[in-house]
């Protein structure tokens, strides 16, 4: 206790003296940080030496310095590191959102060494002096066990949420700006025909039927149409996959094959460029782990006019490092930008960009109504035969794996930005070829033309591009450097959870979430707060319901994510991801009981407030194709599945609704992977009518769009849908889940158009998470558990 107690007297009067003990406090007696935390780091002075100790492998090296900070168990800045250095400056700063409960804010000096840091000396602010005060700045002690830890120079600024400048849907502290004048297409799952469970949902207008929009055929017809360029980035990209299906009149001549219409583009003089991510693991004679076609895809345009490149995710420091990354993290964007054709007798071409789960590959291809069976042998199977789910499965035997996701198209000023992201990253990561990019500078392309959106789509669109990327990936322009942060001296952009947290701060009836993740906040949990995934945006949700408890408004958090995440659900990665997003359901519903139980007036249920769905598709056994299908053997899981005609629908989707009148639709999940900013590369685009944002009840292209998701998802519409954050609706869906989850989980096969289930989870009025009783404490026809279950051996950054 001699050094702590020299530690806390001899730091500043703003140097939490009591840290240890007050840390010993639940999370909500302790004070809170709501809003924004800026941290400038300028200097330090008088370290001491660390590199002379009998391990040092240069005599002349002296500490290798850097700063890093912490709320609790989560570390939310780090400093670059200034090598050999006593006094070090690094006059770095940082922008950081805030939802954290803690004491104090520690600030940690470490000595760089060529695997891993040492701890050199340490200090603590309390919490409430800033709550209080708002700015702390000054020299401050760094106390260690030898009582010369030297000295910190540095500020902290504290601005609670409601000073903040956050009232606006368009972010204006951001890389990319907003841009007004666009046309936003919103696409669910890859091919939408018109189904009897959108009849009775209108158009905006109110005066026409709904006709849904059909993505891969609208990307087929941008590709067909192009003539100047074609730019691609993709997770996996393969060239066997047909866009148009069972469509004669949209593909007379077979011809939407994506290898072969890319190769006769680029044989155009269309300059066709496309970049994938390149799997570690993958060679011409191995497909890797993840079946990206990385290499396939490569040489099947090699000596062609296309220009393919596999990239992988690098990370420009140690050689460690960069193995660790490249062979880890992805680059997760999925976009398509060319030109295409004038409107409106214009005389120059324009620029469109599809956004979203795009991956032109195996097993996308699905509709609203996922067949388990039927199109693996009829036309619209091509080939591309995929289930990721069960062991022992084949196209002989199905089923297949059902793929539900979002996606949109921009045509307008905001698909320049959805290019410039993909010039910045070709810049980098193929600065060999630059000379391949497109210059629109010398070309009659539309710039600046906003587009006119008929009054059945609600109007004109802005829209806004945010990005998970770091300067290892793309070049980013100097003017909008100012808006980026640091992280271990490079630069790094998370605007996609900046942007998020925003939105769901504004928030003021509901939000309505479909991702393939969900997982984080995890220094709120009640358990394994040290485990890596500590992004606010759970926290962020669960805060905006506790000031709707308060203030006794009707609010509703509706979050659909898959029954479990892809891969054989018993595997150790598969339960671990599972455990993680267990973790993060149980904080936030025990932090929404006890908002319950203090508000004392109030007789509700978390589960009235917050609530969790999946996906999974029911057949019948009448009108099976059992010739087209061999019988599968006695035991194994494949016969499991055709026996009970149920499978789960894999929801794919990355994206988020508020109100009905803001959309967010791109790649990135809500897990520390997509939204950090420094692993998985991330695209996504935020988009808002002007004409219906200040609608108690909106009822433009975002309130469509989430119609006709519901309708799919609940089968049919119901005018009882339309305001999600009353009671009425929620009873609504509630009702019908929970019927299909009967039917679903009955013995006897039956056929429903419903698609969504009640996640199959038990929560207390105390917010305490369970599994249902067995045999449902396992997901249907597995042995794989609900809850999950940590793995024990697998590196945390690669689950969370």
């Amino acid at each position: 206790m001699s050094f702590l107690k020299k530690l806390f007297h001899r730091a500043s009067s703003h140097v939490q003296k009591v840290f240890f003990e007050e840390d010993d406090l639940e999370d909500h007696k302790k004070p809170f940080l709501h809003g924004l935390l800026t941290v400038n780091i300028i200097e330090a002075s008088g370290l001491p030496d660390t590199d002379t100790t009998f391990f040092n492998i240069d005599r002349k090296d002296k500490t290798d310095a850097y700063v890093s900070g912490s709320l609790g168990e989560s570390t939310i800045f780090k400093t670059k590191y200034v090598p050999n250095s006593l006094n070090p400056r690094w006059n770095e700063n940082f922008s950081i959102l805030v939802c954290h409960h803690a004491s104090s804010l520690r600030i940690d000096l470490k000595d760089k060494e060529h695997i891993g840091a040492v701890l050199v000396a340490s200090t603590f602010i309390r919490i409430q002096d800033l709550i209080d005060q708002g700015v702390i700045s000054g020299w401050f002690d760094l106390m260690n066990s030898n009582n010369n830890g030297g000295s910190l120079h540095m500020s902290i600024t504290y601005m609670p949420k409601e000073t903040l400048n956050e009232e606006s849907k368009g972010v204006q502290e951001s890389y990319f700006l907003p841009r007004s004048g666009n046309r936003v297409t919103l696409y669910q799952d890859a091919d939408t025909p018109l189904l009897p469970v959108f009849n009775g949902l209108m158009d905006c207008a109110g005066e026409q039927e709904y006709i849904p929009p059909r993505a891969w055929i609208d990307v087929y017809k941008a590709i067909r149409d192009a003539q100047k360029f074609i730019y691609i980035t993709g997770w996996s990209v393969a060239t066997s996959i047909k866009l148009v299906r069972d469509n004669d009149k949209i593909d007379p001549d077979g011809d939407s094959n994506v290898g072969e219409l890319l190769k006769r583009k680029a044989d155009e003089g269309v300059k066709v460029l496309i970049l994938i991510w390149n799997e570690k693991l993958s060679s011409e004679e191995n497909p890797g782990l993840m079946g990206t076609h990385d290499e396939e895809t490569r040489l099947y345009f090699e000596d062609t006019a296309v220009k393919c490149l596999a990239v992988a995710r690098v990370k420009f420091e140690s050689l460690l490092a960069s193995e660790f990354v490249s062979s880890c993290y992805t680059h997760h964007q999925k976009t398509i930008i060319c030109d295409a054709d004038p409107i409106n007798d214009a005389e120059k071409r324009r620029i469109i960009a599809f956004v979203g789960g795009l991956d032109i590959t195996d097993g996308r291809y699905d509709s609203p109504e996922f067949p388990l069976y039927n199109t693996i042998c009829g036309p619209k199977n091509c080939d591309d035969f995929y289930n990721n789910c069960i062991t022992g499965v084949s196209k002989e035997l199905g089923p297949r794996e059902p793929w539900h996701d979002c996606h949109a198209k921009v045509e307008g000023p905001g698909a320049l930005d959805v290019m410039k992201n993909f010039e910045e990253r070709w810049r980098r990561q193929a600065d060999y070829h630059i000379h391949d990019l497109y210059h629109i500078e010398d070309d009659a392309i539309d710039r600046d033309t906003e587009c006119e959106v008929p009054k059945s789509e609600g109007g004109s669109w802005t829209v806004q591009l945010f990005r998970s990327i770091t300067s290892d990936a793309c070049v980013f322009d100097f003017e909008g450097q100012k808006y980026l942060h640091s992280k271990g001296g490079r630069l790094v952009e998370n605007s996609i959870l900046r942007n998020m947290v925003i939105q769901i701060r504004l928030a003021k009836r509901f939000l309505y979430f479909e991702n393939q993740y969900f997982i984080g906040s995890s220094y709120a949990w009640l358990n394994d707060r040290k485990t890596l995934s500590p992004h606010v945006i759970p926290c962020e949700i669960t805060e905006k319901i506790i000031e709707n408890i308060r203030e006794g408004k009707e609010f509703k958090a509706y979050i659909l994510i898959p029954m479990f995440p892809e891969g054989i659900p018993t595997s150790d990665a598969t339960q671990e991801i599972l455990f993680w997003q267990y973790r993060t359901m149980q904080m936030m519903y025990r932090r929404i009981a006890l908002a319950i139980q203090e508000d004392g007036q109030r007789k509700s249920h978390p589960t009235d407030y917050l609530n969790f769905y999946c996906l999974g598709k029911r057949e019948s056994t009448e009108g099976f194709p059992c010739e087209f299908f061999s019988d599968p053997d006695p035991g194994t899981e494949p016969e499991l599945v055709r026996n009970s005609m149920r499978h789960s629908i894999y929801v794919h989707s990355k994206m988020t609704i508020v109100d009905d009148d803001y959309v967010l639709v791109g790649s990135a999940n809500i897990n520390q992977r997509s939204l950090g900013g420094n692993r998985d590369s991330e695209i996504a685009i935020g988009a808002f009518q002007p004409d219906h944002i200040n609608d108690d009840s909106p009822r433009g292209g975002v309130h469509k769009y989430r119609m006709a998701l519901w309708s799919a998802h609940l089968g049919g519409y119901d005018e009882a849908y339309l305001n999600p954050q009353s009671s009425e609706c929620l009873e609504k869906v509630r009702e019908v889940t929970s019927s299909f989850w009967e039917l679903y989980t009955k013995d006897d096969p039956e056929f429903s158009d419903v698609h969504m289930l009640p996640y199959p989870i038990s929560v207390s009025e105390e917010g305490e998470v369970e599994a249902l009783e067995e045999p449902w404490n396992c997901f249907p026809d597995t042995t794989a558990k609900v809850l999950g279950a940590k793995s024990g051996y697998l590196p945390a950054k690669l689950t969370t």
